[in-house]
């Protein structure tokens, strides 16, 4: 699994894992369940031995998503997925595939499906905020997380083991609802021509 994937699959969990458990989780559900959300957050994670850290800005609709950080663009309208590389003019698209195996594809699918994914071990209060610990019941990706939930019911923080024993903390800088998307965003809306290297899986 590439970082930038890992890196998507973070983001989107830490708002997938706010809609199944209780308050202050559950103030959250209404806040994501229609509509679109964004957000901005700061990752770390140490591959082969080298730290990486970068930021990156997700915005999420229903079963599609967009997602900007760190030179690469990844577009998903719920059936393909582009991601986009300026930098050295590559682009690859690939299927949505389905449930469990595809959330690795598409980790939007988390979303309808998280009381399936993840079970709570447990909660506890630190400081003003509260931990909540969980692990995984199915093949996500994800191995283990472990929250910290603002009073508000906002996520501040998130450490999430991956299953090659990775650790990913993501840091929540703002996650808000925002006005919903023509579909047609999710999709990237310019041509690449012929000095890209377009690699189609679909």
């Amino acid at each position: 699994m590439n970082i930038f994937r890992i890196i998507i699959m973070t983001a989107l969990s830490s708002l997938a894992v706010q809609s199944f458990a209780q308050t202050p989780l559950e103030m959250l559900q209404g806040k994501f369940s229609a509509g679109a959300v964004s957000i901005v957050a700061e990752y770390e994670l140490t591959v082969q031995n080298m730290p990486v850290a970068g930021s990156s800005e997700v915005l999420v609709q229903q079963d599609m998503y967009h997602v900007k950080g760190n030179g690469l663009e990844v577009y998903c309208n719920g059936r393909s997925v582009w991601t986009i590389d300026d930098s050295s003019k590559e682009v690859v698209i690939e299927p949505c595939a389905g449930p469990v195996q595809g959330y690795m594809e598409n980790p939007v699918l988390l979303l309808a499906e998280l009381g399936d994914f993840f079970e709570m071990k447990s909660d506890r209060r630190v400081g003003n905020d509260t931990e909540y610990v969980m692990d995984a019941v199915k093949d996500c990706g994800i191995v283990s997380a472990k929250l910290i939930v603002s009073p508000g019911g906002i996520v501040r923080s998130g450490i999430f083991i991956m299953e090659d024993g990775t650790e990913v903390a993501v840091k929540v800088k703002s996650m808000k609802k925002t006005e919903e998307r023509n579909p047609s965003f999710f999709s990237p809306d310019r041509k690449f021509s012929s000095d890209w290297i377009v690699t189609d899986l679909r």
